[in-house]
């Protein structure tokens, strides 16, 4: 499979709409594919390109250079193509479009292969209060890319006293987002505690175990995963398991000053 995104983000106005906030911007996404994906397919990329850059221009979001780094340290090309989609995917969990208009779509011969181009208006809802500047994060994993039974270690910092949970998106396996649980008894609902360390930073690290879903197909040797931090200056209730759209909602009960978001990609193999 082929791919290719152009994107531009154009001029956009501040709306209020009754006691909702929106912001209308303009989004342009294009989609280069090959005799591997449909056009259906194909055009709904570009449009969620196009939303996501929409949603963007608003929020600030961005997807980084970093996280398309790590999803090519492979070589895979169609993994490299998949991950980035995802990263595309998660922008549209991260933000509300209250409406879509002027949704143009079409398809163009290009060399080889053919575009799907996609311009669209999007209204879109604004976060009723700013992050907080003094509430500042830091996660990592040791790795971008696993084997399975390989150690795999997260490390989180805060600014701030707060609480955390983990989670595992795993965009090939229904799109599940399941919470990493790291107490073996007790209330698995409640956020975990992150503590002072000796240097006096709050922080978290621990070691997991690369391990294969028993979901996943047989005759695919990889698959593109997502560790998903979300540190909260209060405690939080969690479920075990979310699909997007639940996640999404979880994630709007909680004011923007109030909690603070870091996904990190990753490729696992056999």
């Amino acid at each position: 499979m082929y791919k290719l995104f152009k994107l531009f983000v154009f001029s956009f106005i501040t709306v209020n709409t009754g006691s909702v906030f929106a912001e209308m911007s303009s989004g342009f996404g294009e989609y280069l594919y090959g005799p591997d994906t449909s056009e259906t397919k194909a055009c709904e990329y570009a449009q969620n390109k196009a939303k996501s850059m929409a949603i963007s221009a608003v929020s600030g979001e961005a997807i980084s250079n970093e996280q398309l780094l790590n999803c090519k340290e492979t070589g895979n090309s169609n993994s490299s193509n998949q991950c980035e989609y995802n990263s595309i995917t998660w922008s549209l969990i991260e933000g509300d479009i209250k409406s879509i208009t002027n949704l143009v779509t079409k398809t163009e011969k290009r060399s080889g292969a053919t575009a799907c181009v996609v311009t669209l208006s999007a209204d879109v809802i604004l976060p009723t209060k700013k992050p907080d500047p003094n509430f500042q994060i830091k996660a990592k994993t040791n790795q971008t890319v696993y084997r399975t039974g390989d150690d795999f270690t997260i490390e989180i910092e805060s600014t701030v006293p707060s609480y955390f949970a983990i989670f595992n998106w795993l965009p090939d396996e229904n799109d599940q987002i399941n919470r990493v649980l790291l107490r073996s008894a007790g209330d698995m609902s409640d956020s975990d505690i992150l503590k002072k360390n000796a240097k006096g930073v709050y922080a978290f690290k621990q070691t997991f175990t690369a391990t294969w879903s028993k979901e996943y197909a047989f005759d695919k040797k990889m698959h593109d995963e997502w560790i998903v931090v979300i540190v909260t200056k209060k405690p939080a209730k969690w479920l075990n398991t979310y699909d997007q759209d639940s996640f999404k909602a979880a994630l709007r009960e909680i004011p923007n000053d109030e909690r603070r978001l870091k996904r990190m990609g990753y490729q696992l193999s056999k």
